[in-house]
């Protein structure tokens, strides 16, 4: 497993610490789900989406229920997009919330979940 991750914040963290551990378990469960979608890769240290997501999910934030991703660039422009956005919002779903924002380096407007997989 790829030890690297977010940071974790939260609206309101110090008197509702319980945010910061669901997007710990949120983490978790995406990576498991990466597991699942994606190839191993050569060296054995997890998944080819698990190493993305780890490399490119900058930040994870609760913003009173509604999960703001803050993501690279890179990742913004990337056909990885759409799989790690579907992930996210399944993990995120398991903790019974469902809107998710993606906030992309360099971008003004949050992307919601929506915006990123509509089909062509």
């Amino acid at each position: 497993m790829v030890p690297i991750e977010p940071e974790y914040s939260a609206h309101n963290m110090e008197e509702e610490p319980w945010r910061i551990a669901r997007l710990i378990r949120t983490d978790g469960r995406v990576r498991e789900l990466l597991r699942i979608l994606t190839a191993e890769v050569q060296d054995g240290e997890g998944s080819l989406g698990e190493r993305i997501w780890t490399r490119h999910v900058r930040r994870l934030h609760d913003d009173r229920g509604r999960l703001c991703a803050h993501v690279t660039a890179p990742l913004g422009s990337s056909g990885w997009l759409p799989v790690l956005a579907l992930a996210l919002a399944r993990a995120w779903d398991g903790e019974d919330e469902a809107e998710v924002d993606f906030i992309v380096e360099g971008e003004t407007i949050p992307w919601p979940l929506d915006s990123i997989l509509i089909e062509p």
